[in-house]
């Protein structure tokens, strides 16, 4: 099928160990995946103490990308979805290896939090092995920086943890000479036990009949036991003959001898090993399957949900208005009334549609700081946005919703401070631009009245605005000249907003 196809579709997982692509047609039943790609590239590797990347891994991950990117042109933009896990939300200090990466695969990456990663990983799980509606099961992925255990019921995730162990890390960490001792190993099972254990009760909650790992981790310890006679799935005693064989080869270089390893996870092996043999006694598994989906699978479940407007991030937004107690049937109104301004400066502002998407989400939330009180509530929605865990969300995208909800009120702050900091330029000129629809929207609801007709909005130049108003508009909204006048002087000097009555056609138009 050419690439050019409408129905294709693409994932791209940047772990912390492997970077992944899937290339797949749409189906009735989901997908059908066409191609795989992976490359051992081990990100994790190359962390430096200030949050940056070494050079010689960034050259490793963008030489991969430029060949990820070979494959992905001519896809449309909206069937391709690019993920970055644990090291890339560690790297701080990333951010040129953000944009050169986005330039070599041509397709911007979504940071995503460990517990999200969590869910599209269940996702991916449950449609590999096709589950049914009532399957209880354990998932458990051990990746590159870090670990994500998940329990659910058919293809809903009911518990999703993710943790800061990852086969690279670990290694790295416990056995930083590439050889492994009774002492060193015993040293990371513990800190497994550490860190787990406090999470033990929710997952161990709502039971499970059978546990799946999903991971190229499990994957390699399963090969290797079942090279050497223990069976298709890990079990105890075969994990416990790992365990000595482990110790008895010592040195990582002998690991080699293993029938069953692949050599580019020789490196990796003994901090997987110990994460999933902890993890296995903590939950007191006497067995685990090996899943071939994962986390790419369970992107492309995501991305096609987002295609045909089932989307998981409208959820956890209806949610956080249940949960907050936000006036859902007021965002409404305010978001018909926004709907009208953002379609009158779209061409003039370079607006696009996932910037309706920003505005609405903002709309619909910015109000459940209330929740927690009146004073600040801005500043309080902001933190809500910003740490809550909202699946289907990517980092970049609960930030911006953080910010927006934020600057619905108070002064304009200039795209030079602090409330714009870390964002591309343009991406910050737009994100000010989104704060002044959803703040002349609020404006024009905050009573019971309501104008008789809709309210239009001009931009013209880079900071002139102005708003077209119905006859007779004080006589529905005696207040709106007094709400106008203030907001102007809030907005002053990044935008000049006047109002009028009537418009003559030529300046309508103009």
């Amino acid at each position: 099928m050419p690439a050019q196809s409408p129905l294709n579709l693409a994932a791209v997982d940047l772990g912390s160990n492997s970077f992944h692509m899937v290339l797949a047609v749409e189906t009735p039943e989901g997908f059908k995946l066409l191609d795989r790609l992976r490359e051992g590239v081990r990100l994790a590797e190359g962390i430096t103490a200030e949050g940056g990347l070494r050079a010689e891994v960034e050259a490793r991950a963008l030489a991969c990308l430029g060949r990820f990117g070979q494959r992905l042109r001519g896809l449309n933009r909206e069937r391709v979805r690019v993920v970055g896990t644990n090291t890339l939300r560690v790297a701080g200090q990333a951010r040129d290896f953000l944009a050169a990466a986005e330039k070599a695969l041509g397709f911007p990456i979504e940071i995503i939090s460990g517990r999200e990663e969590g869910r599209l990983i269940y996702l991916g799980v449950a449609h590999s092995l096709g589950l049914k509606p009532d399957a209880k099961r354990l998932v458990v992925d051990i990746g590159g920086g870090s670990t994500e255990v998940m329990v659910g019921q058919g293809s809903l995730p009911l518990e999703v943890e993710s943790f800061h162990l990852g086969c690279v890390s670990s290694s790295r960490q416990f056995f930083p000479d590439a050889q492994i001792s009774p002492s060193s190993l015993q040293a990371l099972e513990d800190q497994v036990r550490v860190t787990v254990e406090p999470f033990l009760p929710q997952l161990r909650s709502p039971g499970w009949d059978e546990a799946v790992g999903a991971s190229g981790t499990v994957r390699a310890i399963q090969r290797v036991l079942e090279a050497n006679d223990f069976g298709p799935v890990i079990t105890r005693p075969g994990m416990d003959w790992l365990r000595a064989r482990l110790l008895a080869l010592k040195r990582f270089e002998r690991f080699a001898d293993l029938k069953g390893l692949k050599p580019d996870r020789i490196p990796v092996l003994a901090g997987g090993f110990a994460i999933l043999n902890a993890l296995m006694s903590l939950l007191a598994l006497h067995d685990m399957a090996a899943a071939d989906g994962a986390l790419r699978e369970g992107v492309l479940l995501d991305l096609i949900g987002r295609i045909h407007h089932e989307d998981a991030r409208e959820s956890s937004i209806r949610q956080l208005q249940t949960r907050f107690r936000a006036n859902a049937s007021r965002a409404e109104t305010v978001i018909r009334t926004a709907r009208g301004f953002f379609e009158d400066v779209q061409a003039a502002w370079k607006l696009k549609g996932n910037h309706w998407d920003w505005l609405r989400w903002a709309i619909m939330t910015h109000d459940i700081g209330l929740d927690i009180a009146h004073s600040g509530y801005h500043r309080h929605g902001e933190y809500i946005l910003r740490h809550a865990d909202l699946p289907g969300f990517s980092k970049r995208e609960q930030d911006i919703l953080a910010r927006l909800v934020r600057l619905q009120r108070k002064l304009m702050p200039a795209l030079d401070g602090e409330a714009f900091a870390g964002l591309p330029a343009p991406e910050a000129l737009t994100l000010q631009r989104l704060a002044v629809l959803l703040r002349l929207s609020l404006l024009f609801h905050r009573g019971q009245l309501a104008l008789p007709a809709q309210a239009r909005l001009l931009a013209k130049g880079k900071r002139q605005i102005l708003l077209i108003l119905p006859e007779n508009w004080l006589v529905h909204l005696p207040l709106l000249e007094a709400d106008l006048a203030e907001e102007r002087t809030l907005l002053h000097p990044h935008f000049q907003l006047r109002w009028q009555a009537s418009v003559s056609p030529d300046e309508l138009s103009s």
